[in-house]
């Protein structure tokens, strides 16, 4: 419960993908004079309860350094199941009032909340206006057209079309994820990888390789990155992997959290005849995404 001297202004949202739409939310909660600045999403394994909505685009972990980046101070994330069966008064009094101590909220112009997502944005204001609470309403924000959304980001991304979802994100598609260690399979084809396993609750990518950027111990790098599942490799591996080559890098980082940005598709993944053929493939990936 939030310390009942300590008013808040709200952002409220799942903010699964923190995307544009979802920045203007959060900017719209902050500086207010008086009022701390706050956000009420979820995390954990109820990150993304809808059936429809399976897969994270991004980690809880990350979601909630980049809302304390963006200013965020205090962060209410209960699990799903904690209150997916609040009424929209409910919601209002022991959320916003009672562990929030609002003082003003804000929320996306498609905001639904309650049980059954039965309340909308235009619901949240009457309540909100009987107890004194303030609501900024956010619009859409288009992007090429198109309203900045989840559901659209995940398409992308599982499509390949890595820009097209970056420009919906405001930033590159972001993975934080440890370096595990592999068959070093990598290093006899002459381009040594860092091998990072995508979270099973996280979109994949579309199987192919990428122009990337990786950061190791604050300091960034050109990179390619392959994601999948080694088809050229004899047994391959049985869940999607990301393979980052830094050129010049050789350093152990085994265990490390390292951040490896995609920015662009280049090409799908595919079985190679040979490995030599593979060999010749990956010279031609590493001078395409890096020179």
């Amino acid at each position: 419960m939030t310390d009942r001297f300590l008013k808040t202004s709200v952002a409220l949202g799942m903010f699964d993908g923190l995307h544009l739409g979802h920045i203007e939310v959060v900017k719209a909660a902050l500086g207010f004079p008086g009022l701390t600045p706050a956000a009420f999403t979820f995390g954990g394994t109820g990150m993304h309860p809808k059936t429809d909505f399976p897969e994270n685009i991004m980690t809880a972990e990350m979601k909630f350094s980049l809302l304390k980046g963006m200013g965020v101070k205090i962060i209410c994330a209960p699990e799903f199941e904690s209150v997916n069966n609040l009424s929209a008064e409910e919601f209002v009094d022991e959320i916003l009032v009672d562990r929030m101590n609002a003082g003003h909220v804000s929320c996306g112009w498609n905001f639904k909340f309650s049980k059954n997502a039965a309340a909308d944005a235009d619901e949240l204001k009457k309540l909100c206006a009987a107890r004194k609470i303030g609501v900024t309403v956010v619009p859409p924000v288009m992007v090429g057209g198109a309203p900045a959304n989840s559901t659209a980001i995940r398409a992308l991304i599982k499509e390949g079309d890595i820009a097209g979802a970056n420009r919906m994100l405001g930033r590159e598609l972001t993975y934080e994820l440890p370096v595990t260690e592999g068959a070093k399979l990598a290093r006899k084809l002459g381009a040594p990888t860092i091998n990072q396993a995508i979270p099973a609750d996280c979109v994949p990518p579309k199987f192919g390789v990428y122009k990337s950027r990786a950061s190791v111990g604050g300091d960034g790098y050109a990179a390619v990155t392959n994601v999948g599942v080694k088809p050229t490799i004899a047994g391959g591996v049985s869940k999607p992997i990301m393979e980052t080559h830094i050129p010049g890098f050789n350093m152990d980082i085994y265990g490390q959290t390292v951040r490896i940005e995609l920015l662009d598709f280049m090409r799908p993944e595919r079985k190679f005849d040979s490995v030599e053929e593979l060999k010749k493939q990956i010279r031609l990936d590493i001078k395409g995404a890096c020179s």
